[in-house]
Formats: structure tokens, sequence, C-alpha cells
């Protein structure tokens, strides 16, 4: 009896289970009245021989396939079984309201102009939601996988300054076609979620918002910084200004792109002030206290008694920042004196190029030669004032190609060919081909990224001191040409007169002794007068000596941290293999005074090549094409230093393609 006992109990479990799981899914075969009846007689049965157990009631109403004219379905979202959805609005409406007065009630208030719509229409509707709710949960992984894609192909478009149809054109084909070749077809077409170039300029606009707001909101944070600033006209006429900043941030100096403004061409200093003051301290709500340096040209645009916009930038600051002009500026503009006879070599060669390069025919004819006989360049090259390397690239492929152009010219019957043929002229322009290729070396060493005053200022100086020893070599009884290579390899390889000789030699004297000259104009000694009272922040540990120490006119406290900094050896190590501001950087904790010191002398630019860079890369964005194309955003993603955080932008709405 015991036996038969516990065998109906278990038999009785089972079935109550089957009951329970029976009333929880819909089954396509047993109807909602058959479910009830089964659970209900199944649970007396369990009850009978299991008292124990007690009776569960059950409430839940359940979903009617009429209650779709109300515009109801039943939901399918998990745990949400037995629930009423709209159609229209997509609600969800509690297991209660599974009542079709509720339901009619709800069409009536809250869609009132759907009341007389017949049952086809929320058939449809119906239709709708199951393949929107069917597709999003199997394709939510590849949708986000889709998204970062997008934003990443965004991103290397910007950086490489390629259209933006580029994305659509070659290289979502591209990709189409690796992944089809190597993988299947499926996997290729999950590629075609990605978007189209509509939404990759969309995607730069976002991420450019992204990282301006990283670099604004670390400058907010009350940083010092410095800028540079420059002007200039693109393809389309329109006058441009460029903004870097450089703040210390964590353990070193970054430079990044502050702003890209574009200003009418009638613009007087004071609007360009105005136009810079509206966004560095109205949108991005910085303060001029903070900034410690301010690096230009010298034109009149900035600089000019009647612009003043350097003046205005000054007094905002209360004085607090240094202005520097810049470096290269500087260099390019001591580099233009040249006696007249000089001159006049350089005159005609540019003469040679605007013949050959101003007539299509005549360049692919010198082209053909040139590649006929085998030189190393078969094209000219152009000269403008406003590039730094222009003059020294032009003569010294001028002069490379001498012979060939002079057979050019002979044949095209320029009455040009003759210059050729004199070994004064030709010796000329071999000395203002080494002279200007040098002037290029210093012109290059004084661009790039991150580098400091003091080494700016060694360069100029080393190089004024070069020109000083040139001069004595060439004033000696034995005049040495070692550092004019082209000019020492022409006069050993051709018959030079003697007195022609020393009527150049001259020239190149009166020459070095002009570029001496305004090199000290362009770089007075007086203003690396702070230099010079500051050369402990150059090298701290050559100062270990105690009264070298008391020499430097420090304050007590400065003088007490100097002593403890030039006696760690474990600093000196670090001293040797960190930048000059990261070294700095690093010691603000423990050397507080002669920190802070530091990084305000070495914050400020030496240069302005960072926007001469910007200029370069608007070129690249702003063609003839494209000349109405708005290139703040592309610009501040190809220039920006910082590093987008995908999951930030992640976290964005997807735009839908």
């Amino acid at each position: 009896m015991d036996h038969f006992f516990i065998k109906r109990k278990r038999n009785s479990e089972v079935k109550y289970t089957e009951a329970c799981s029976s009333s929880s899914v819909e089954s396509g075969i047993v109807n909602s009245d058959n479910i009830e009846k089964n659970t209900d007689s199944n649970l007396q049965t369990s009850t009978s021989f299991e008292p124990h157990f007690k009776k569960k009631k059950v409430s839940a109403r359940r979903y009617n396939e009429d209650y779709l004219k109300y515009g109801f379905i039943k939901c399918e979202k998990p745990f949400e079984n037995d629930r009423p959805q709209c159609v229209i609005c997509n609600n969800i409406l509690a297991n209660e309201s599974l009542k079709p007065s509720k339901l009619k009630r709800h069409l009536e208030t809250q869609h009132a102009e759907l009341i007389d719509k017949p049952l086809e229409y929320f058939q449809r509707k119906k239709k709708d939601i199951k393949l929107s709710t069917q597709f999003l949960s199997c394709s939510t992984a590849v949708s986000e996988k889709a998204l970062l894609s997008s934003y990443l192909v965004a991103y290397r478009v910007a950086k490489e300054k390629i259209a933006n149809t580029a994305a659509e054109k070659i290289i979502l084909p591209a990709c189409l076609d690796m992944v089809r070749t190597i993988f299947d077809d499926k996997s290729a077409d999950k590629l075609k979620t990605i978007p189209n170039d509509n939404t990759v300029s969309l995607r730069i606009c976002t991420i450019a918002e992204h990282l301006e707001t990283m670099l604004i909101t670390r400058l907010q944070s009350g940083i010092d910084f410095a800028i540079q600033l420059d002007e200039s006209t693109d393809i389309g006429s329109c006058t441009t200004l460029l903004v870097y900043v450089r703040y210390a941030w964590q353990d070193d100096f970054l430079e990044d792109f502050l702003c890209f403004l574009n200003l009418t061409s009638h613009l007087s200093g004071l609007d360009i002030f105005t136009e810079l003051e509206r966004h560095i301290v109205g949108q991005y709500k910085l303060n001029w206290k903070n900034c410690k340096g301010i690096t230009s040209d010298g034109t009149a645009t900035m600089t000019g008694k009647h612009s003043r916009v350097i003046k205005k930038l000054l007094e905002v600051t209360n004085n607090g920042a240094v202005w520097n002009h810049c470096f290269i500026h500087r260099e390019g503009l001591a580099s233009r004196e040249i006696p007249q006879n000089l001159m006049e070599v350089l005159k005609n060669a540019v003469k040679v190029v605007n013949f050959i390069k101003g007539s299509s025919l005549n360049s692919r004819l010198l082209e053909t030669f040139c590649s006929e006989i085998g030189t190393n360049h078969t094209h000219l090259l152009y000269h403008t004032k406003i590039r730094w390397l222009s003059q020294g690239k032009i003569l010294s492929r001028v002069y490379e190609l001498r012979k060939e152009i002079h057979f050019f010219l002979i044949e095209k019957k320029s009455h040009l060919a003759s210059i050729f043929e004199d070994d004064t002229w030709v010796t000329k322009l071999a000395y203002l081909t080494d002279i200007f290729s040098i002037l290029n070396e210093l012109s290059l060493k004084l661009q790039g990224k991150n580098s400091d005053v003091f080494q700016h200022v060694e360069r100029i100086q080393g190089f004024r001191k070069t020109l000083l020893l040139w001069q004595v070599r060439l004033k000696s009884n034995r005049p040495s040409y070692y550092m004019f290579p082209r000019f020492l390899q022409h006069i050993e390889e051709n018959i030079i007169n003697e007195n022609i000789l020393k009527e150049i030699k001259l020239e190149i004297l009166l020459h070095l002794t002009s570029l001496s000259q305004t090199f000290n104009h362009f770089f007075p000694e007086e203003k690396f007068e702070t230099l010079r009272e500051n050369s402990w922040v150059k090298d701290p540990f050559a100062f270990r000596n105690p009264a070298s120490i008391i020499e430097l006119n420090l304050v007590p406290e400065e003088e007490n941290e100097l002593l403890q900094l030039s006696s760690s050896y474990t600093l000196k190590n670090d001293y040797e293999t960190l930048s000059l501001s990261a070294f700095w950087m690093k010691v603000k904790e423990d050397f507080p005074l002669l920190s802070r010191k530091s990084v305000l002398l070495l914050l400020p630019f030496t240069t302005t090549s960072l926007c001469e860079l910007g200029f370069s890369i608007l070129t690249q964005l702003k063609t003839k094409e494209r000349n109405g194309l708005n290139c703040a955003a592309a610009m501040r993603v190809a220039l920006s230093s910082c590093v987008p955080d995908w999951n930030e932008l992640m976290n964005r709405q997807a735009h839908p393609s």
C-alpha cells in the first residue's frame, strides 16, 4: 500500500509540473480553454494525494487573437508573456488590461484617428513589429560592430585627408572583395551594414566634437597653456586663422590643434582679436590669464601698428604672456638679403624655370629629354617667396640639370641659353645652390614638434658663429671653400680665371657678411638674456658647486632646491633619458619652485611650423573641386593629437543609414 501511495504521489508531481509548464507556455495545438481545464483537473488530482500542497489560484488573463482589432498583439519580449502591446505606439500594458473594454479605451483615447481602420491595417502593423523585433534580437552584436567599424573608417579617412566618398567607393568594395574571397558571401554581407559616405561625414563631425570636448575639458581645468597662430588664404580665397595650443598634461607637454576660424577678407586687427576672443573665452570658456605664451609671424596683420592683434592679446593676459616672433620666419627674412650680382643669378634661374614650366609642351619635352639621357630628375620646381625651402630647391634642381637645360634652350632657340655658357654665372649658381641648401637645413632643424627654445637658440647661435668662421676662412691668404661642396667641385673640375675667382670670392664674402648682419638684427643678443640667466633649466646638474648656484640670482628657496636636485644621481639618469619638458614635469612634486619656473620658460612656442603644417593639410582637403567644403571637423580629426574614446562614441545613437 505504501509503495502504491508513493508511486501515485510521484505521478501526481509530474502531472503537476507539466500542468504548470503548459499554463505558462502557449501551444499551437492545444487551445487556452483545454489548458485551463487540464490544469484544474491535475491540480485536483495532486491535492487529493498530497494534502500539504496548497492549491494555486491561476488568475492571469490570456491573449485572444480577436484583440488585434483593437490594435494589440501579444508581447513577445522575455518575461513579458500575456501582456498586450500596442502595434501603434509599442506601449506594453499590464496583464490586467487584457479586457476588450480596456483595450478599446486605449485605442479611442490614444489613437482616436485609427478607430475606423480595418483589421488588415493592424495585421500589417503586427508584421512590421515582429520583423523589427526579430532583426534587433539577432543583429545587436553585428550592428554594434558595424557602428564601431563606421567610426574607425571615418577616423582613418579623416587622418589620411581623403574624400569621404572613398569609404563607399574604395574601402567598402575592397573589404567586400577580400572577405568574399577569403571567407564567404554571408560574411561579406555583414559589411554592407557599415554606413555610406553621408554617414562618414557625420561620423567625422562626431569624432571632431568629441576630440574638441576632450581638449577643452583639459584646458578648462586651469592649467597653463601657450598658443601659436597664423593666417592664410585657401583655394577658395577664404581667409583662415589657425590656432595651436601647447599645455602641460600629466608627465609632459602636449601640442594640439585648438581652433579653425574662417575670417572675412577685410577684417581689421581688432576684428580678428574679437573673433579669437569669441572662441577662446566665449565658446571654450578659457581664461586668458592661463595663457603664458603667444607665437606668430611678424606680418603687419599680426604686429602692425594699425592691427595690434598681438598687443591686444598681451593686454588680456595682463602681460603675463611672452610673445615670440617665429624663428623660421625670422630666418627666412634674414636669408633674403642678397648682393645685387648674386640676386641677378637667382632671377635668371627663375626666368629659366618660368620659361620651361610656363609651357606644358616645354615641360613635357624637357621631361622626355631628361628621361632619355637618364638623369636623376626630370622636372623643375617653381620658386615661391612664401615657401621657406623654395630657393634652395629650385637652385639645386637647375644646377643639377644645367647641361640638359642648356641643350634644351638651344633647341628652343631661347636667349636664356647664353647664361649657361657663362662660366662665371654657373660658378655663382653653384655657390647659391650650396648656401641656400645650408639655409634649408637650418630651417628644417627649426621645425618639428616638442622642440624647446634652448635648442632653437643654440642652432641660431651656432649658425652665426659658423658664418663668422667662413668669413675668416675666405679672408685668409689661402681661402678654403670646403663648406660649399658644389662650388668647390665646380672650380676644381673647370678652369676658372683667378681674377674672376677673386671677384666671386669677394661677392661670397660680401654675402656672408650681409647674412651675419641680418641674423644679428633678427636674433639680437638681448632677446636671449632671459635664457642666459636661466641656463640652469637647460642643465641643472652643471651647477653642483654652491658658488656657481649663488651667481644665478635665485631666491634662497630656489637655490636650496637646485642644490638638492643637482646632487641626485637618480634624477640625472632621468634627465639623460627624458625630454627637457618631461624632466621638469616629473620633478614638480619634489622641486615645485624650479619646476614651475622651468615650465613657464619652456611652454611658449618658438615657431609657427604647426600652423604651416595645418595649412598644408588644408590644401589637401580643400581642393579646386571641393573649394566650398567646410573643413573644420576634418581638420580637427586630421591634426588632433588626442586619441578618441571609442567606448564613449559607441554610446551615442547610431545614425540610420
